[in-house]
């Protein structure tokens, strides 16, 4: 029995506390006395439920009705009935968790009057369970496969009835309700096994309904469900639905619109002739082969039932009820209920095609590939199209479903972008064969221009822009460069009326279409051509956007101008230059006076693409720039004095603090040289103080400036900048926040670069224990998240590489060095994390250039190559592997090698073998690469060959010698003129090895001049 808890509203539960503790004292309980504390529950729990209070203890009253559970007579109907009722109620108050338990004693409660059989009460308990499924414990609960297991209770009573009735939907809607999984909770102890049965349920009930009346509102409730259903299945549980899929995606070729359509292309009407707003959809007159197609649902017309459900074995629109065609006969009541009926049909096809939306974004993108020739149109201009989505999107006359057939278009094209890729459009083709690139041109083709076409047709707002945003999709995946042009220009002189709508959300969606189309293909010529006035050539886009943020344009119309302007500044910089001015002084003064936080941030996100155009163009050759060093240095001095210095030193807001901080992280070495003193002295002021901000986004944005400013020439000989800047990072890099450790780490990589390409004047400068602190911060990354761990690793090596002084045996710093390289070496050779595994290495090369360190502690050395070892006999990562061969190019005396130096030899030879086999195809890319670093690797160890080691050599030359000669002639020929240093030097220590002849014994000779034979450079 369930604790009684006092509850927390006294007005509410007391009173039914004590009515049910007095009947559990009881031995003979009264039915009388049940009915009434039941009627007294349901009264409170239909008045929590009705006004929606949350000061009760929910929990309270689930306790409450656990208990009830146990005085329920299975005998007595009402009280079956009336607690299923409750529990309803109870189930849907807010704040209400189940226990493993409860849910438990739930199912089996549920179960002992199931099988009672008593069909007064099978519809209250089917209710409670419909709401009951929702919750994951009851999902979970193990006797839950007694009702919706293959042989459960539920089940059979579902393939019982032959006729679709109520109860065929209250069982629908349990099976419905356990498929539905919202939230980010696991849902993977959900039994497949029950979501398979589901599965199997929905498609029999949909191919048991295929020669239905479709006028029955059950069946139409009963298709909505099973839809819904399935759509909940791919949501949550894809890889069930992978057995069944031909199946599932046949149903909607069958319930929804998707059918042969008689509506032939249209010739669009040029620009001059466009409207600025829609135009609203006419009907025009049938042709003669049209009116006798549709002869036969004449009679579904005049009643205003939907001729679209239509299937193979009977067509879904017709109905037995005569009605005359004169509206004036039909009574009030009679055309509500076609309403109605016509409703209910549209929300049929809604829901087939909200079902493909689930499936085509769920499920693997190979499984959609097969399918996207049964839901894509693929005919030339003027002809009929076959089945596809385009159908419902031009002729059905429900928004919904016009709606849903969209949403369900531009799943399926993202879906299947790779495929699309493929498509190019042949305008003179020879020959009966037919490619399959001209197939997809021809499907793209269609696509677009019924896209273009229900653009002028269409009048409901909510449709229109459902059609801007697929168009946008289609300007994302299409490959227009390899289609005919007219397709992008059609589509741009139907976007540009809409510019001036009435509905923002309309402008909105328009100006995304025609972003996408300028950003997406700015490396075309004749679409950049487009977007600017024949008279002028200015950017007519820009120049409207920049109207629209120098106005008032409403919330979502400036975040998407604001969008606009920067991408087109970031994707095109030769488009944007005329108007960069303008750009920075605008988005400046909107982030300064708008008074919405999240038109600055957006407007701090802009100076930020704006910045990083500056910058891309500032690392090419002057000769190749857009724009002067002169003009990109007087925009940033306006950005900093009158835009990002005013939000960083003010109380902002933390998110547009952080844009801030990622605006300013964009100005670059090459424009910071050329800033005025003062301002270069408030860009370290802004970075240094916003890394000590409460907030964490703000710390990881001002330690990523710092990350860049330790690096720019004018600061990275700064020894006090440089001092001041790991004072910021270090404490950073044990940040609670991940991405704040992340950047710090970055950072931390990048402090090391600077000390290591001036280490000697930069050291001298620094506190003593200044290296030190940085190893030690260094070796705590390099074991912490995993993320953060790679830069940790680079510059741990780093530190390593330029320390000074050799540490004497047994101090503090010899012990620090020593868990560093042991650290460094375990990296290099365990986890699944390659890019930690590759600084390793890295981390490695730079370790073996500190001769002095590693000849003190030599067995440090043996760490270091056995780890790189490792990694070329096991590690099936080949870009692994080539960091560990340009790791073995550090080493520059044999004596470090010692013992190893054979060791070595063969395992690069037997790596060099082995690179043959790929188990992953990807790896196939580095695979030349690897060898050639491999190569470069040996010619390294051929010069550190000595007398000794010939003889020894010669047989592990000759024992891989087949392998060897080829791949190391094939990597000879690879090389550049200015690449042949290092052979040039193999070449030459081996030929001074081998004088006088005398001094070498005959193995000897043999093994050098095998050598000298295999560093031939070909001619």
């Amino acid at each position: 029995m369930a604790l009684l808890h006092k509850a927390s509203n006294e007005n509410f539960f007391s009173g039914v506390q004590n009515k049910l503790m007095l009947i559990l004292g009881k031995k003979n309980v009264a039915s009388k006395d049940v009915t009434d504390l039941l009627d007294n529950l349901s009264t409170v729990f239909f008045d929590l439920k009705k006004r929606g209070d949350v000061s009760v203890n929910a929990q309270d009253a689930v306790s409450i009705m656990v208990d009830v559970l146990d005085i329920v007579n299975p005998e007595e109907s009402f009280e079956v009935s009336k607690t299923c009722q409750i529990w309803e109620q109870v189930l849907q108050l807010p704040n209400v968790t189940l226990s493993n338990q409860t849910s438990e004693k739930l199912i089996a409660w549920t179960l002992q009057f199931l099988r009672h059989e008593n069909p007064s009460v099978l519809v209250d308990i089917l209710s409670f369970l419909a709401v009951a499924v929702n919750y994951k414990e009851i999902k979970q609960a193990k006797d839950l496969k007694i009702l919706l297991g293959p042989s459960g209770f539920v089940i059979n009573k579902l393939n019982e009835d032959q006729q679709i009735n109520n109860l065929t939907v209250l069982i629908l809607k349990v099976l419905c309700n356990f498929t539905y999984c919202s939230g980010e909770k696991d849902w993977s102890t959900i039994s497949k096994d029950l979501v398979e049965e589901c599965i199997i349920q929905f498609i029999k009930i949909q191919e048991q309904q295929l020669n239905s009346d479709p006028s029955n509102f059950n069946i139409l409730r009963v298709l909505i469900l099973c839809f819904y259903g399935l759509e909940n299945i791919f949501v949550r549980f894809t890889n069930s639905t992978a057995p069944h899929l031909e199946t599932i995606f046949g149903l909607p070729l069958k319930y929804a619109p998707i059918r042969p359509s008689s509506l032939p292309f249209v010739e669009l009407p040029s620009k001059s002739d466009q409207a600025k707003n829609p135009k609203v959809r006419k009907k025009r007159p049938p042709s003669k082969v049209q009116s006798k197609n549709r002869s036969q649902d004449s009679h579904s017309e005049e009643i205003g039932i939907e001729p679209h459900l239509q299937t193979k074995n009977k067509p879904w629109a017709k109905n037995s009820i005569s009605i005359s065609s004169s509206d004036s006969e039909l009574s009030d009541s009679d055309v509500q209920s076609y309403q109605r009926l016509k409703e209910t049909q549209g929300k049929v096809r809604s829901s087939a095609l909200k079902m493909l939306s689930a499936a085509f974004k769920f499920c693997d993108q190979r499984s959609v590939m097969g399918y996207w020739s049964a839901f894509l149109p693929d005919s030339s201009q003027g002809q009929v199209y076959r089945h596809s989505l385009v159908t419902p999107i031009l002729k059905d006359c429900s928004v919904k479903v016009r709606c849903s057939a969209l949403v369900a278009l531009s799943s399926l094209l993202q879906a299947i972008q790779p495929t699309l890729a493929m498509a190019s459009h042949q305008e003179t083709r020879t020959g009966s064969f037919i490619p399959l690139s001209h197939t997809l041109a021809e499907t793209i083709i269609a696509v677009q221009r019924s896209l273009i076409l229900s653009v002028s047709a269409e009048q409901s707002a909510s449709a229109l822009i459902q059609i801007l945003k697929c168009l946008a999709v289609a300007a994302t995946v299409f490959p227009y460069e390899k289609l005919p042009m007219e397709l992008v220009s059609k589509t741009i002189q139907q976007c540009i009326p809409f510019l001036d709508n009435k509905d923002p959300d309309v402008k909105v969606a328009c100006l995304s279409v025609l972003r996408i189309l300028l950003c997406a293909r700015s490396a075309n010529p004749q679409i950049v051509q487009m977007f600017n006035e024949e008279k002028t050539g200015k950017c007519w886009l820009l120049e409207h956007c920049l109207t629209l943020i120098d106005g008032q344009a409403g919330f979502p119309l400036t975040l998407e101008s604001l969008l606009v302007i920067g991408e087109v500044a970031r994707s095109n910089i030769r488009v944007a230059q005329p108007y960069f001015q303008h750009i920075v002084r605008s988005i400046c003064h909107k982030l300064l006076t708008d008074q919405d936080s999240g038109i600055q941030i957006r407007c701090a996100k802009a100076l930020a693409l704006v910045g990083a155009s500056i910058l891309q163009e500032m690392e090419k050759e002057d000769s190749d720039q857009f724009i002067s060093r002169d003009e990109a240095v007087q925009l940033w001095i306006y950005i900093i004095r009158h835009g990002l210095a005013d939000i960083l030193q003010a109380a902002s807001v933390p998110p547009l603090k952080a844009e801030a901080c990622a605006a300013l992280a964009t100005v670059g070495s090459q424009i910071f040289e050329c800033l005025p003193r003062e301002l270069r002295i408030l860009f370290v002021t802004l970075a240094l103080g916003c890394a000590t901000d409460g907030d964490a986004s703000v710390r990881a944005a001002s330690i990523r400036i710092l990350g860049f400013a330790v690096t720019f020439n004018t600061l990275n000989d700064d020894a006090s900048f440089l001092l001041d800047s790991s004072e910021k990072i270090l404490p950073l890099l044990v940040d609670g926040n991940l991405l704040v450790a992340l950047n710090a780490s970055w950072a931390l990589g990048n402090l090391a670069d600077t000390l290591d390409k001036d280490q000697n004047s930069l050291l001298e400068e620094m506190p003593r224990d200044f290296l030190v602190n940085l190893i030690k911060a260094a070796l705590h990354a390099a074991q912490g998240p995993m993320k953060v761990r790679c830069n940790g690793i680079r510059a741990l090596g780093i530190f390593v590489k330029i320390i000074p002084d050799v540490p004497s045996q047994g101090s503090e710093t010899a012990i620090l060095l020593d868990q560093a390289i042991s650290v460094i070496a375990k990296q290099a050779t365990i986890g699944n994390f390659m890019k930690n595994r590759w600084n390793a290495c890295y981390a490695c090369g730079n370790i073996l250039q500190n001769i002095k360190l590693l000849t003190a502690f030599s067995h440090w050395m043996d760490k270091l190559i056995e780890s790189l070892l490792i990694v070329f006999r096991s590690c099936a990562n080949f870009k692994v592997r080539i960091s560990a061969a340009n790791a073995m190019l550090n080493v520059k005396h044999r004596e470090l090698l010692s013992h190893h130096y054979i060791r070595i030899w063969f395992t690069l030879l037997d790596s060099l073998a082995n690179s043959e086999h790929i188990d992953d195809f990807s790896e196939f890319q580095h695979h030349e690469t690897m060898c050639r670093q491999i190569c470069n690797a040996l010619c390294k160890l051929i010069t550190l060959i000595t007398k000794d080691d010939l003889s020894q050599l010669q047989e592990a030359v000759m024992k891989y010698y087949d392998v060897f000669s080829a791949q190391f002639s094939k990597f000879l020929k690879s090389l550049l003129p200015e690449q042949l240093e290092l052979v040039i030097e193999a070449s030459e220590y081996m030929r001074q090895l081998g004088q006088p002849v005398g001094s070498l014994t005959q193995s000897q000779k043999s093994a050098v001049e095998l050598f000298q034979e295999l560093l031939i450079i070909p001619g």
